[in-house]
């Protein structure tokens, strides 16, 4: 567990891992940012709060890191992941790298449905041969900013559906599906960039980061984080597995400590991803409450009786398309939403759709193919 307990001036004990290797990452096409480089010093004094500093942001997860790509200055998510040593000692990569590396081959890449994150490059670490470092495009969280209409919302619901539905159809079960392992590719929405530790505030800190909605400027999500992922065999049975806790879920298999077909767990956690995260929640945001049949029906607790993602994914689109187009271009009002605030904004949202719908954007985002990375 992360500690905030200073080392030399100001890191924290596993934030120096990584300024030990930041000429390797260097001399490899990637720069940190100030804070991890060597002889760095705080700009921020010790009474001062370091969270109002650019370099006073420390690793929340000290397994990854945010760097820029130098060749083009893009931002990237660098990943320590263990390697798996069989027997006689034999070294193996990593399930997370497979699964990866597998959805970024040119055979999967360019496919529309293919919602896997990318990995740009494997670098093997000098002197460490049970770990590599996987390099990927750096995300923002897929509700930051919050979504405007509900529109908006189904596009992200549809593209983590078909994400999944894709994965199964190449016989890999994501596992661990809950709505922290989802992300969204920002570059366009933010034209100047953002900070990475504080998504508010462009790149350098200087001032406020200026967005686009999502309506106008339509972003793609995308799966990470792999490490429980499973790839099996076509030609065989797929074998039964313990379900795991994701993103604090537990599905009821989890709970049983009984192992069910792995794709139907799959199903239930997107489920409750849909029914329980607050951005989706019908109690906390209204406009969402058309999926309720479907959702009750992926969350049920005998795997069983859970739809399989190709007849998600149909019914999904059948209720979408009963939705008037008033319906998708209306706001997605949160239920603690300050009464008093609700008439101006509304307004404010009716002023907006106008111009959207002037500008010939459709209600629900279009789903923008991969962009280059």
């Amino acid at each position: 567990m992360t500690t905030q307990e200073d080392v030399g001036e100001g890191l924290l004990e596993t934030e120096q891992w990584w300024v030990d290797r930041y000429e390797f990452l260097r001399e490899k096409g990637y720069t940190l940012r100030p804070r991890y480089r060597p002889g760095w010093k705080p700009s921020y004094k010790r009474l001062q709060n370091p969270y109002t500093f650019e370099d006073g942001h420390y690793l929340m997860n000290d397994r990854i890191i945010d760097a820029l790509r130098i060749s083009d200055s893009s931002m990237v998510a660098i990943k320590r992941v263990r390697n798996i040593t069989g027997e006689g000692g034999m070294i193996a990569t990593s399930q997370e790298e497979d699964i990866c590396a597998l959805f970024s081959t040119s055979e999967h890449a360019s496919h529309p449905s293919n919602h896997s994150i990318p990995l740009l490059e494997v670098l093997h670490i000098p002197g460490i041969e049970e770990e590599h470092l996987l390099v990927m495009p750096w995300m923002r969280e897929p509700e930051d900013p919050h979504f405007r209409t509900v529109g908006e919302g189904l596009q992200f619901i549809k593209e983590m559906l078909e994400g999944i539905q894709y994965m199964h159809q190449n016989n890999v079960a994501h596992r661990d599906c809950s709505v922290n392992n989802m992300v969204m590719d920002a570059r366009r929405l933010y034209p100047d960039g953002y900070h990475p530790k504080k998504p508010s505030r462009t790149y350098d800190y200087k001032k406020r980061a200026r967005h686009f909605s999502r309506t106008l400027v339509p972003p793609r999500y995308y799966l990470i984080d792999f490490g429980f992922s499973q790839r099996y065999e076509s030609s065989q049975e797929r074998p039964p597995e313990y379900a795991i806790r994701s993103g604090g879920t537990e599905p009821p298999e989890y709970k049983a400590d009984i192992p069910c077909d792995p794709f139907a767990s799959d199903v239930f956690l997107l489920g409750n991803m849909i029914r329980g995260d607050p951005e989706f929640e019908h109690s906390a945001v209204h406009g969402f409450e058309s999926l309720r049949p479907l959702v009750k029906d992926m969350i049920q607790d005998d795997p069983e009786k859970r739809p399989h993602m190709d007849e998600v994914i149909s019914r999904f689109l059948n209720i979408v398309q009963s939705l008037s187009q008033w319906k998708l271009r209306s706001r997605a009002v949160k239920k603690d939403e300050f009464f008093f605030m609700k008439p101006f904004r509304g307004l404010d949202h009716l002023f907006w759709t106008c111009a959207m719908i002037a500008r010939g954007r459709p209600a629900i985002p279009s789903n923008t193919p991969a962009q280059k990375f």
